[in-house]
């Protein structure tokens, strides 16, 4: 199964989430890229205030086609209760081919199913599973756990044929 993780991180949480998944998925990443925010107070400040106020932002070109995927999961940090913009940007542009889909977002500890929910809207049609990591789990490591079970929930590993029996193991 080919798996594409689609994220936005501009602190580096998400970011590190992803990679963990996309180690487990052997997915490709495509890191949206969006210049308008900073980490700064005028940066968190705009990115609060786009976020509310759900506006659409300007993104960079895609690296990766969504279509050559059989899954692409959406990942980014969730700002003022919301999904953030790049990734709302992002599933608007690539809304038309995106196929099987999964949703992932980062938060400080509130909004999770609501904002899931708003990612869900957006893309238009169910996930395979949803997932939210708290700043108290990045915090604590669990989130790797976490992370190991979405990742078998999105793509279970196909069954390992059985080992054969080595010599002294047939002799009885």
């Amino acid at each position: 199964m080919a798996v594409l993780i689609a994220c936005y991180s501009l602190t580096g949480t998400t970011r590190t989430v992803v990679q963990e998944l996309a180690r487990h998925l052997r997915a490709d990443i495509e890191e949206i890229r969006c210049d308008r925010y900073t980490v700064s107070f005028l940066g968190w400040w705009r990115a609060a205030m786009d976020s509310r106020k759900r506006r659409l932002v300007g993104i960079g070109p895609a690296v990766h086609a969504v279509r050559d995927y059989d899954l692409v999961i959406l990942a980014g940090p969730i700002w003022a209760w919301q999904p953030c913009p790049p990734l709302r940007a992002y599933v608007q542009r690539e809304r038309a081919e995106l196929p099987d889909t999964a949703l992932l977002l980062t938060h400080g500890g509130s909004a999770g199913p609501q904002s899931l929910d708003a990612l869900q809207a957006w893309v238009g049609k169910p996930p395979k599973a949803r997932l939210t990591i708290t700043a108290a789990e990045m915090k604590s490591g669990t989130y790797i756990e976490t992370v190991a079970h979405f990742a078998q929930t999105v793509a279970p590993a196909p069954v390992a044929a059985p080992r054969p029996l080595a010599v002294d193991q047939c002799a009885g």
